[in-house]
C-alpha cells in the first residue's frame, strides 16, 4: 500500500505540473508560438482526473490534497466561462438584448434569413452582431432593424451590427497586421449606439477561422485514421493560430480606445481561457462566468458530438450592468446565438 501511495503522490505532482504548464502556456501570444493556444482546449480534460484525485487524497492523505485544490482553482474560471450553471434573472423595465451570431451567410436552410430574422423578434433581440452575412441576402432579416452598419462596407460578404436603436457612428476596423486580403483582414467593426441609458460602442469582431469543417469531425474505424484525423485537424487549428493572435493585439487597442462603454461582442474561433480572454478580462468583464444559464456550446457541430465549446463571446465594460447570459439552442447555422441581458442598474443584491 505504501509503494502504491509514493506513485499516486508522484502521479499527482506530474497531474499539477501538467495543469500549471498548459494554463502557462495557454497564456503565451500565438503571434509568438502559432498554436499554444490550443492548450485552452485541453484544461477541461483536466478537471476530473483532479477531482477524483482530490477525493482520494482526503481519504487517505488530506495534506496532499493541496496540489488538486491548487489544479482545480486554476481551472475554475476557464471552466466557469464556458459551462452555464446560474439562474435567469427576471426581466428588468428598460432591458436591453444584445445577441452575436455566426450566420453562415444564410446558407443554414432555404430560408434562414427569415427564420432568424422571426427569431430576433420573438426574444427581443435589440442588437444583432452578426459574422458571415450575407447582405444580397438579408432583406428579410434587415426590416426589422431601421439601424445597420457593415464592414467591409461596400462588400457583400461582411460582419454587421444591426439595431433598434440609433447608430450615432460607426466605421469598419481593419486588421493591418494581417498581409493577405480578404474576408480575415476585414472583419470587424464598430458603432457607436445611443441606448435609452448610455451611449455604448459595439465592437463586433469575427477572427481567423479555424478552416476545420464538419467532416473533418466523422467517425473514424481505426487507431491509425483516428491519429491521422487528429493530426490533420491540429494543423489546421495551428496554422491559422497565429493570424488569431496578430487580431488580438488589434482588439485590445481598440477596447482601450473607445471614448464610450464597450460591449465587444463575436465569432473568436477559441475558447475562453487563452492569451486574448486573460489580456481582456483586464477591461472587460464577462457576465458568462458567473450569470452563464442554458444550453452548453455555441459551435453546433462540435456540440453534437458532445464537445462543448463557447467560441463565442460577449464582453463588456465593468460600468454596465449585465443580467445573464445564454446561448440559444437553436439550428439556422452552425453557430448557436449568444445572447446578453443588459439593463440600466445592477441588479439588487435579493434578485441575486
Amino acid at each position: 500500500m505504501k509503494k502504491r501511495l509514493i506513485l499516486l503522490h508522484w502521479l499527482n505532482l506530474a497531474l499539477t505540473g501538467a495543469t500549471l504548464a498548459i494554463a502557462l502556456g495557454s497564456l503565451v501570444p500565438s503571434e509568438l508560438l502559432p498554436g499554444i493556444s490550443i492548450l485552452a482546449l485541453l484544461l477541461p480534460l483536466l478537471m476530473a482526473p483532479h477531482a477524483i484525485a482530490l477525493l482520494f487524497w482526503l481519504r487517505f492523505k488530506p495534506r496532499k490534497a493541496i496540489n488538486n485544490v491548487i489544479g482545480l482553482a486554476i481551472l475554475a474560471f476557464p471552466l466557469m466561462a464556458q459551462w452555464p450553471y446560474a439562474r435567469a434573472q427576471a426581466i428588468a423595465e428598460e432591458e436591453i438584448n444584445v445577441a452575436t451570431y455566426n450566420v453562415r451567410a444564410f446558407y443554414q436552410t432555404t430560408a434562414a434569413a427569415k427564420d432568424i430574422g422571426k427569431w430576433s423578434q420573438d426574444q427581443s433581440i435589440d442588437i444583432l452582431c452578426m459574422q458571415e452575412i450575407r447582405r444580397s441576402a438579408a432583406g428579410p432579416l434587415a426590416m426589422y432593424y431601421p439601424f445597420r452598419a457593415y464592414a467591409p462596407a461596400r462588400k457583400n460578404y461582411s460582419v454587421a451590427i444591426y439595431s433598434k436603436y440609433p447608430i450615432i457612428n460607426s466605421s469598419p476596423l481593419l486588421y493591418s497586421s494581417l498581409t493577405q486580403q480578404g474576408y480575415s483582414r476585414t472583419s470587424a467593426q464598430y458603432a457607436d449606439i445611443a441606448l435609452p441609458f448610455d451611449t455604448v460602442r459595439i465592437i463586433n469582431v469575427h477572427l481567423s477561422s479555424t478552416g476545420v469543417q464538419d467532416q473533418d469531425m466523422e467517425v473514424v474505424h481505426s487507431r491509425d485514421e483516428l491519429l491521422e484525423a487528429g493530426q490533420f485537424v491540429l494543423s489546421k487549428l495551428a496554422s491559422t493560430d497565429k493570424n488569431r493572435g496578430l487580431q488580438a493585439k488589434h482588439i485590445i487597442d481598440w477596447v482601450n480606445e473607445s471614448p464610450h462603454p464597450v460591449i465587444l461582442s463575436g465569432d473568436f474561433n477559441g475558447v475562453p481561457g487563452g492569451n486574448l480572454y486573460w489580456r481582456l478580462l483586464r477591461h472587460l468583464d464577462d457576465p458568462y462566468i458567473f450569470n452563464g444559464y442554458g444550453t452548453m456550446g455555441s459551435f453546433e457541430p462540435l456540440a453534437r458530438r458532445g464537445l462543448f465549446f463557447k467560441i463565442d463571446w460577449t464582453l463588456h465594460s465593468p460600468e454596465l450592468h449585465s443580467r445573464g447570459q445564454f446561448i440559444d439552442n437553436i439550428s439556422l447555422s452552425d453557430h448557436r446565438p449568444l445572447i446578453t441581458r443588459f439593463s440600466p442598474e445592477a441588479p439588487s443584491l435579493l434578485e441575486e
